[in-house]
């Protein structure tokens, strides 16, 4: 007698086998979409293989998996008989479609091989329950597939020295990275540890900055100096100095840069006193480091608007093109670790000799090395300091961090209107952070 129960077990059957087709059906419209592109009518369309294909090659896998599983229950002579000629058709499949494409319509390339191997498997992980896997897998295929045209596009404008470059850049993060971290030496007080960081940003910085610039043009330069700012600002300047910008397109970018490292301190800053601080106290901590650092970006931005409008009104008439001399700079590179080691070491002889009462002096010296480190040391007191002196240490270390540009420039640049347009557009900020820093430090919080 024949019974047309459904169990719960037969949906979930069906259920799995729509998902498999969806699956191979998504793998196959993407190889679809690209053989309309390259196969003309005339070479027969309908043989492309699609949608039903690929999904129907999905459920094969899916099949197979559901039997060898024991979800389908059949003998095991049965099992190994729908497995091995399941695979054989799926292998046959793939050689004919390799014939058919070589010698038949001429067309070269592996991908398409290699997405049908993979929608076999994705049924396969699909009928032992693997939904989350083959579901990611699928994704993960397609939009490998989907970005095969900017990545194209993207290669093609490289050069030979851009991919050098990568190399060069790879070698000293993974090869040399490693061994820098694997030691602990330092010289005159100096971790070499340290010193490599500095490099490497540098480099890395400007390899990104370059690629960003080559690929996407001029309108790249807010976002390189925005996300070099929140990395490390006095790398990302000494790139974009180098990059010989129009005035008014320089004083632009250093007051993004400046502004990124502000933003990234002193939401550390907040972020990290949150956690010792009563609610009341943080408030007025909050308040105090919030009101300091927005007028400080409110006169960076006005500055630099004002600045850049004149310099844009006398550039009006000459155009010059950006010129970037190679992706990676080692000189640059060099010049900026020698000025790091050289600040770190006379941050280093204040903070010794000037005694335990200098501990703003010490948090504005070390803002010229690293004001995000300083920071940090500062909160690590905990207890021991009261909330003012945090406070006030804190935005020291911020002003120093936006005055050390105009070191950084000077080191990096023989053009004097570069150093002063740099100058500009960093020390009246800087100045205003101080004085607004020592109020709180005479009038409190």
């Amino acid at each position: 007698m024949i019974s047309f129960q459904v169990t719960s077990s037969d949906v979930e059957i069906i259920v799995t086998l729509l998902i498999s087709f969806l699956e191979g059906g998504l793998l196959g419209l993407e190889r679809y979409k690209v053989k309309l592109e390259h196969v003309e009518r005339e070479k027969g369309m309908e043989e492309i293989p699609g949608v039903r294909t690929y999904g129907l090659t999905s459920i094969l896998g899916t099949v197979i998996a559901l039997i060898l599983s024991g979800k389908v229950a059949v003998s095991f002579l049965s099992q190994i008989t729908v497995a091995v000629v399941g695979v054989a058709f799926v292998l046959a499949l793939i050689v004919i479609y390799i014939r058919y494409k070589m010698f038949v319509a001429g067309i070269t390339g592996l991908t398409s091989y290699f997405v049908f191997i993979l929608t076999f498997i994705v049924g396969f992980l699909t009928g032992y329950g693997f939904y989350i896997i083959s579901m990611g897998l699928t994704f993960l295929v397609a939009g490998i597939l989907a970005i095969k045209k900017a990545v194209t596009a993207s290669v093609e404008r490289l050069s030979y020295e851009d991919i050098s470059a990568g190399l060069e850049l790879g070698f000293v993060i993974f090869i040399l990275g490693p061994l820098a971290f694997g030691t602990d030496y330092s010289i005159f007080g100096l971790s070499l540890k340290g010193l490599y960081i500095f490099f490497a940003l540098i480099l890395a910085i400007s390899y990104l900055s370059y690629m960003m610039y080559k690929i996407i043009g001029p309108k790249s330069l807010p976002v390189i100096s925005f996300l070099g700012g929140l990395i490390n600002s006095e790398a990302t300047l000494m790139n974009l100095l180098e990059m010989e910008l129009q005035e008014s397109v320089l004083v632009s970018v250093v007051a993004v840069d400046n502004a990124a490292m502000i933003i990234r301190v002193a939401t550390t800053v907040l972020i990290s006193t949150f956690a010792f601080l009563s609610l009341s106290d943080y408030i007025n901590f909050a308040k105090t480091i919030s009101i300091g650092i927005l007028v400080t970006l409110a006169l960076l931005f006005s500055i630099s608007y004002f600045v850049s409008k004149r310099k844009n009104n006398v550039e009006k008439t000459k155009k010059e093109e950006i010129k970037i001399t190679s992706p990676l700079n080692m000189k640059i590179a060099l010049v900026g670790v020698a000025l790091y080691a050289a600040i770190l070491v006379i941050v280093k002889l204040v903070a010794t000799y000037s005694g335990s009462y200098a501990v703003f002096a010490t948090s504005f010296l070390g803002g010229l090395v690293n004001a995000l480190a300083t920071v940090l040391s500062l909160l690590s007191l905990g207890s021991s300091v009261s909330l003012k002196v945090i406070s006030v240490g804190s935005m020291l270390s911020i002003s120093a961090a936006i005055f050390n540009k105009v070191i950084y420039a000077f080191v990096s640049t023989r053009k004097k209107e570069d150093v002063k347009l740099v100058a500009i557009c960093s020390i009246p900020p800087a100045l205003l952070l101080t004085i607004y820093s020592l109020i709180v430090y005479m009038y409190g919080i």
